[in-house]
């Protein structure tokens, strides 16, 4: 499980966008995992079982709250360089806010394929077992939820454009 905690709180993380929520959420699905551990399936894919039972707790907070406001738009990426100018730091700040509010746009099941695919990088093999379907279906749902998120910023966000192609 120590393996899987940083993983299990970025998939709680991208559907939380709160760090404490989703630290809540992925240590309720370590536990959750843990005690229905024997319901696992020898010879399948431990990641795909687990990030779904991760992120089915953090869709259920998510649901359970239902706050009017979001809170702060985040997304914890280390890799990331420092802006040079707060000017930067600002637009990068604002492509952020509009690129998860033109993800939000998208129904549930069509955001947690993108987040587990381009957020996670999720390989389509362990998605499709996630998902409990064949990688065919897979790439299908993500060509869909990707059409649906292009048509989204070239209706609402067309400042994106450039950003998701």
């Amino acid at each position: 499980m120590r393996r899987h905690q940083e993983g299990a709180f970025r998939a709680a993380f991208l559907v939380l966008r709160d760090a404490d929520e989703a630290e809540d959420a992925a240590q309720e699905g370590l536990v959750k995992a843990y005690k229905a551990i024997r319901s696992f399936r020898l010879g399948r894919e431990f990641r795909p079982w687990l990030l779904r039972i991760v992120i089915n707790q953090a869709l259920t907070m998510h649901r359970s709250r239902r706050r009017g406001t979001a809170a702060a738009e985040r997304l914890a990426v280390r890799d990331r360089p420092l802006p040079d100018s707060i000017d930067e730091a600002v637009i990068e700040r604002e492509r952020a806010r509009l690129i998860w509010a033109a993800l939000e746009s998208l129904r549930e099941q069509e955001r947690v394929v993108v987040y587990l695919r381009y957020f996670l990088n999720l390989p389509e093999r362990e998605l499709a077992e996630y998902l409990g379907c064949a990688q065919g279906t897979v790439k299908s749902r993500l060509h869909r939820a990707l059409g649906k998120l292009r048509e989204v910023v070239r209706q609402r966000y067309p400042q994106l454009l450039g950003d998701i192609t």
